[in-house]
């Protein structure tokens, strides 16, 4: 398209030249005929007859002039056309607009550029849009490859472990009855490791891919989080921490119930667990019209630099061996970031001065 506006630029410069010169070879000839026809008529030429002619030929001579003029205004807006034309036959981006007259070529001139921008942004535009949503699908592929790959691994620990106690229960003719009761109660705690390593693993599915099917209601975050602080009561005391929660009563979240107890519930145990602090503070750190803004903090170790950046990941451990021994999954962290990402809120994490962790987030409040 570029090429035949192009072949068309060009034919009609060559007409406009043809046009031009045969207006002047018409105009001399003109003259010519004229004054000759003058002397034949009469060999004394009269004031008045040469006055007029002059005259003409002089009305001529500016006509030429004129001609001229706009003759070099013509070429001048088909030259910058034709520059324009060779751009969008390469494909090229125009980043400055020609000089073109202000006249009518002039303005049909900046309107066929202005709509070949407007179609290389369109252009532009599709394309992101095209390469987003490629490297978004592959994204995905490649995580749910990772989480795939990781839950065959977190998968075959367990599973290893309970064959290995069971094989030597059944293989084994001299097993004491103590050693058979630790062997079992080793399996039974597999078991419910591999329990909820598929209970997490069900809770990350559902987040990612039916999240439009998960209800949301008006949910009192208060009583959530005062009904995970009596479960910590009830546990040992090596386990135990303490619960300091400084929350308004009620505090009405638009959220999920479930969703919203795993976030507090893996937040407190993975306190418990790692953090080998004593307290666990809970508080409210700032309300606007629209969110909560919570810190959820221990008085712990906290975490090097190097680790703190990946926590949210899935399947990231620390010290995987410790993990591991503590029955965790290492997907807690990472169901906490995409519940509170489902609720539209945010999450961040950091050490705190005082020593341990310091998670806060944000969640929409209910409306009234």
């Amino acid at each position: 398209m570029a090429m035949d506006s192009k072949s068309k630029i060009i034919s009609y410069r060559g007409g406009m030249y043809l046009l031009l010169a045969i207006l002047i070879i018409s105009l001399i000839g003109g003259f010519i005929t004229y004054h000759f026809s003058l002397l034949s008529h009469n060999s004394k030429i009269s004031g008045i007859d040469e006055g007029i002619f002059y005259a003409i030929l002089g009305v001529a001579a500016a006509s030429i002039i004129i001609a001229l003029t706009l003759a070099v205004r013509l070429n001048r807006n088909l030259k910058s056309l034709d520059r324009v034309a060779t751009a969008m036959e390469n494909g090229a981006d125009i980043e400055s607009m020609p000089n073109f007259a202000n006249d009518e070529l002039g303005d049909i001139s900046r309107h066929i550029i202005d709509l070949y921008r407007r179609l290389r942004e369109a252009s532009s535009n599709a394309q992101r849009e095209h390469d987003n949503a490629m490297h978004e699908h592959q994204e995905k592929l490649r995580i749910k490859r990772q989480l795939t790959n990781n839950i065959n691994h977190e998968l075959k620990t367990p599973v290893a472990a309970i064959q290995g106690y069971l094989e030597t229960m059944t293989t084994s003719k001299d097993i004491t009855p103590e050693e058979r009761d630790i062997f079992i109660a080793k399996c039974y705690a597999h078991c419910q490791r591999l329990t909820q390593l598929l209970t997490d693993v069900s809770t990350i599915t559902r987040l990612e891919d039916g999240s439009s099917r998960i209800e949301r209601e008006s949910v009192d975050l208060r009583a959530v989080i005062d009904e995970i602080a009596s479960d910590v009561a009830l546990l040992p005391d090596e386990k135990r921490m303490r619960m300091n929660i400084t929350l308004p009563s009620p505090m009405p979240v638009m959220g999920n119930t479930s969703l919203l107890i795993s976030i507090f519930k893996n937040l407190t145990d993975n306190a418990i667990a790692y953090s080998g602090g004593r307290d666990i503070y809970v508080k409210l750190l700032d309300e606007s019209d629209a969110m909560y803004t919570i810190s959820f903090a221990d008085n712990g170790i906290g975490v090097d630099d190097d680790h703190i950046g990946h926590i949210f990941e899935r399947f990231y451990r620390i010290d995987a061996g410790r993990s591991r021994k503590l029955g965790g999954t290492g997907l807690g962290l990472s169901i906490v970031k995409n519940s509170v990402l489902f609720h539209g809120g945010d999450i961040t994490v950091g050490n705190r001065k005082a020593g341990g962790l310091e998670f806060v987030l944000t969640l929409p409040k209910a409306s009234n």
